[in-house]
């Protein structure tokens, strides 16, 4: 049988006394008297009471649960990110809600779940479907969104410069000398998968180079791998990933196939600063911890303090190369 959770009413009652009374000795208000103060909060303990904050919150009108939204579970770039903007909303009182969705965007159900837990803002890392900037007008409830752009003006954003990271990793591969490149990505058509695509290009065929081939997904890579290289003469010499970890998986595949050392690969979030993982991979990375931050000051500033001009920035990045010592 299921224990029912101890109330206010019930501490109220073991130590009778009222339930706004029981309310005002948790939180220290003056007005309680020392003794009763005491009463009520051994008598809290003795029934193992739990405050109420979602409770507390409807009443107070000033809910400090922040729900995080995501679609990739196994994306180690998502717990970082969220590791670090947790530590940055706890800076400032504010505790976390994380949700893993499937559909690969922030939609109704999503939003509505938020508002449902009482949340009194929103980090999406997926883009807003169209129906969001009514939802938000509706129930005022903030939405920034994190790592990719919307047009939508009722919405805050922080991203990555995608275009740029797709130049830098194009000029890297020329440097090299590498003539046939593959972009791998996921084929979700999102912003910052299309961003990063066309920095490339633009940097790639300027040089008179052949546009990149493009395959969507780990699943398309293990299946035209073998065609991919049946003809040495048109095989791809290098691979530019949309994450780094369709990076590690296609490096899997190069070493299986014995081509690790001569098939470059570029990968892009930059894992590696944060993670220990064996040091092989060149990467876009940013200042992940500076981004969280003014994710932060955007959304609680919104929060607290409403309406305001828009947020719409873009944070610089740099190629960090592991390889090396």
């Amino acid at each position: 049988m299921k224990k029912m959770r101890v109330t206010v009413r019930d501490v109220a009652r073991v130590a009778q006394v009222t339930p706004q009374t029981v309310s005002r000795a948790i939180r220290n208000a003056p007005e309680v008297s020392a003794e009763t103060r005491e009463r009520v909060l051994k008598v809290a303990e003795e029934l193992h009471y739990v405050k109420n904050n979602t409770a507390t919150s409807l009443r107070c009108g000033n809910s400090r649960l922040i729900v995080i939204i995501y679609d990739h579970l196994v994306n180690v770039y998502f717990s970082i990110m969220i590791d670090y903007l947790q530590a940055c909303f706890k800076e400032r009182n504010y505790s976390i809600l994380m949700l893993s969705v499937t559909e690969h965007l922030l939609d109704r159900s999503a939003y509505e779940f938020a508002v449902s837990h009482n949340a009194a803002g929103i980090v999406s890392f997926l883009e807003p479907s169209d129906e969001i900037a009514g939802l938000v007008e509706s129930f005022v409830v903030p939405v920034l969104l994190f790592g990719r752009r919307t047009d939508m003006p009722a919405i805050d954003y922080l991203r990555t410069d995608d275009e740029e990271g797709g130049r830098l990793a194009a000029k890297r591969f020329i440097e090299s000398g590498c003539k046939r490149s593959v972009y791998v990505c996921i084929g979700s058509g999102t912003s910052c998968e299309q961003d990063r695509f066309s920095g490339f290009c633009a940097e790639w065929e300027k040089t008179g180079r052949q546009k990149p081939l493009v395959v969507e997904g780990l699943r398309s890579v293990k299946e035209q791998f073998s065609a991919l290289f049946a003809d040495a003469a048109s095989a791809p010499d290098c691979f530019f990933c949309f994450s780094d970890m369709l990076a590690f998986d296609v490096m899997c595949l190069l070493e299986g196939a014995g081509l690790d050392d001569r098939v470059p690969v570029i990968g892009f979030d930059d894992i590696q600063k944060e993670v220990n993982i064996p040091n092989r991979l060149v990467s876009v990375g940013s200042d992940k911890r500076a981004m969280a931050e003014r994710a932060v000051e955007v959304l609680v500033s919104r929060i607290e303090n409403g309406r305001g001009k828009r947020v719409a920035e873009t944070f610089g990045v740099f190629l960090d190369d592991h390889r090396t010592p």
